[in-house]
């Protein structure tokens, strides 16, 4: 069955954030700044190879950053876990972040898969306290076989933004938690799994324009009794663990239309498969942002499953990463933010054993000039030789936000001065 109990971080997480009894309410909850941008593992989980620069500003009402930062993990259950913070302008008031792609890879030659995760599972900006404001979020990564014994990398690809408030209608809503959703996919249902997702706890309006952040996903095949030939041997609570043919998300919005109701609604698909269809659990996580300032440009992703062998195999080594660039012109927005709202990655001609495996976008640029927005979209699925090739496949969506047409008003103070007139006589 799905395995959803996390060691907790609360210790780690004194002096950056509060995290009380794992969060049941994402309100009246509070992290507490640190004087500059940290990135922190947990003991035991080295980071490194941590990056970061600034994509776009508007300085007092915009900013566009993105980021990376990997971490390792030796063996055990336990996912990989980094605590990230960003120190934000200070003008910024509102801000949350998107998970725009992950790498995963075992260290050690290349093995069978049990787990795959990806998943911003906390993000919250901190204000007040005199400091610049923070945005601090809690990442987990996991790629896992049969027994846990494994050592990987996980890296994670972010980009985060922040604005003023008082030069946009929008807000952001379950942002601290994230919106989960989750489902066991069985095989009688075949290969893509659905899953509906709905929120009904915020303070969003009717009328009000919705769009849909990725956070993050996770993929587990569901417990069944597998005895492999190894050493100590297989014992009954072992998980099942297989091949890797396809795994592929796709987040479902057309556009960023009114909700009527007042209670946001979206779909995703996924697909996690070797060459055939087995059970497994699908995890998705997802924020909002809503108001007249938002706006979406949407593109999405059809999943099509592949199944069983085929000719179609390059012989040649092919397991290096592969980069594009992509180019969107006359955004009708203010602000352009690309967000990967889909990917599929699948081996060629069969399923394989998995060394290392990830998509993410990265190098953005967004000219105001041209309303044009720049990124290059980077992958790589690979068993240990690189042979047979790969397929990837993605899909960016674009949130668009626009400046109110009326400026924020500034108060200005007149000074109170008093004109004494002095007689002569």
């Amino acid at each position: 069955m799905y395995c959803n109990h996390r060691i907790p971080i609360t210790l780690l997480l004194i002096g950056v954030m509060v995290l009380t009894g794992c969060v049941t309410s994402k309100k009246n909850r509070d992290m507490m700044s640190l004087p500059g941008s940290q990135d922190v593992a947990l003991p035991g989980q080295p980071f490194f190879k941590a990056s970061r620069k600034t994509s776009f500003e508007d300085s007092g009402k915009f900013i566009m950053l993105e980021g990376s930062q990997c971490t390792e993990r030796d063996k055990g259950p336990e996912s990989a876990t980094m605590l990230i913070t960003v120190d934000m302008p200070a003008y910024v008031n509102q801000g949350t972040v998107i998970l725009n792609g992950w790498d995963l890879r075992y260290l050690h030659k290349d093995h069978e898969v049990r787990s795959l995760r990806a998943d911003i599972k906390h993000s919250k900006l901190v204000t007040g306290g005199g400091g610049s404001p923070t945005l601090v979020f809690e990442v987990e990564g996991e790629l896992s076989d049969q027994n846990w014994d494994d050592a990987y990398e996980f890296c994670v690809y972010y980009t985060g933004f922040g604005f003023n408030s008082a030069w946009f209608e929008a807000q952001i809503e379950g942002d601290y938690n994230g919106i989960e959703t989750w489902g066991l996919q069985i095989e009688a249902e075949g290969p893509v799994a659905t899953l509906e997702s709905i929120w009904s706890d915020g303070t969003l309006k009717g009328s009000d324009s919705i769009v849909v952040i990725p956070r993050g996903f996770d993929f587990q095949y569901d417990n069944a009794f597998e005895c492999e030939w190894r050493f100590p041997p297989c014992r009954w609570e072992d998980p099942v663990d297989h091949h890797l043919r396809q795994v592929a998300y796709s987040l479902y919005q057309t556009g960023a239309s009114p909700n009527p109701d007042g209670n946001p609604h979206w779909v995703t698909q996924t697909l996690f498969k070797d060459n055939s269809t087995r059970a497994h659990w699908v995890k998705t996580r997802a924020a909002l942002i809503g108001g007249k300032s938002v706006k979406l440009r949407a593109d999405f992703l059809a999943l099509n499953p592949r199944s069983g062998k085929t000719n179609v195999c390059r012989n040649g080594a092919e397991g290096v990463v592969r980069t594009e660039t992509f180019r969107i012109y006359d955004l009708p927005y203010d602000y352009a933010v690309p967000m990967l709202t889909g990917w599929d990655l699948n081996y060629e001609c069969s399923d394989q054993h998995v060394q290392r495996a990830g998509i993410w976008i990265h190098d953005i640029r967004f000219d105001p000039d041209s309303n044009g927005l720049e990124y290059k979209v980077s992958s790589i699925l690979r068993d240990r030789d690189g042979a047979p090739g790969f397929n990837a496949t993605h899909r960016v969506s674009v949130l668009g936000l626009n400046r109110t047409v009326t400026p924020p008003v500034i108060e200005r103070t007149v000074p109170d001065i008093q004109i004494r007139l002095r007689s002569t006589d």
